[in-house]
């Protein structure tokens, strides 16, 4: 059993999204934080990591939001890491409230490279548990989709120069407002009094995207339930090369009360072509 690192953070003003509770690339970001705590703990700080040219690549994610936070929220992040047969990392993060409450569960991978190779750090625990098995299937053929472009700015990478997962994210979260701005109208939002809580999703990455280019944004509806829907976005570079997939479990909730309902009439009526 790997051991227990944990980290406690707080959340700030500039945490919170339009929902007005924490945005969930702040979760993301406080569990980057935890993992960089736990590489230093290994012997590799992120300042001999920079010195030695070694580069943190984050990979595939498998996310889970439990209970909703606000400002100025103690958040204890709680870490484990694992090696697998590549020698990239496994890692299964728990991040829990003042409370004590799961607010957030994450299973990521990261892999640190050094002259194209994968480094493996010494006496990191071997996996004893399977990975989670991701479910993202490819797009069908014929299946509606809404398209956008979106340039990745530089000023979204990190100290090794690549995009961090919450700069990923940002991309998916970007998709996902143009969808709606373009299909349903975010004005339906306070008319009908509901909007969606992001609930959690898996997220692969095949090739990082870069910095400073343009990419393309494919966006559609996997399947719809009376309270939630399961949105899926691709993400293609500019010769059509599948960068990263995102499935992400949206649920429909009241504006006034944030209490679960069925999805408004009017928002299925929009959507219903989109779906598969």
């Amino acid at each position: 059993m790997s051991q227990i690192y944990r980290k406690t953070l707080t959340t700030r003003h500039f945490d919170l999204d339009w929902n007005r509770h924490v945005t969930s690339r702040t979760y993301e970001r406080f569990a980057y934080d935890a993992r960089c705590e736990v590489l230093k703990e290994f012997g590799y700080p992120i300042e001999l990591l920079l010195n030695l040219n070694i580069s943190y690549f984050p990979g595939s994610t498998k996310v889970r939001f439990l209970n909703q936070q606000f400002v100025n929220s103690e958040i204890t992040v709680e870490s484990q890491i694992y090696g697998l047969d590549d020698a990239s990392l496994l890692w299964k993060q728990t991040i829990l409230g003042a409370d004590g409450k799961k607010a957030c569960e994450i299973e990521t991978t990261s892999r640190l490279v050094q002259d194209g190779k994968n480094i493996r750090i010494p006496n990191v625990p071997e996996i004893n548990i399977l990975p989670y098995q991701f479910t993202i299937h490819p797009k069908p053929t014929l299946q509606n989709t809404v398209e956008h472009n979106y340039y990745i700015p530089f000023s979204d990478m990190n100290c090794f120069w690549n995009l961090p997962s919450d700069s990923i994210w940002k991309i998916f979260e970007e998709g996902r407002f143009l969808f709606f701005k373009e299909i349903v109208d975010l004005n339906l939002i306070k008319e009908t009094d509901s909007t969606t809580f992001f609930m959690g999703g898996e997220i692969l990455i095949y090739k990082q995207p870069d910095p400073g280019s343009y990419v393309k944004i494919i966006s559609w509806i996997e399947s719809f339930e009376k309270i939630r829907f399961y949105f899926r976005q691709d993400i293609i570079d500019s010769n059509g090369n599948l960068l990263a997939s995102m499935k992400d479990e949206q649920l429909f909730v009241s504006l006034s009360n944030s209490r679960p309902r069925r999805a408004p009439a009017a928002f299925f009526d929009k959507i219903e072509r989109f779906i598969e």
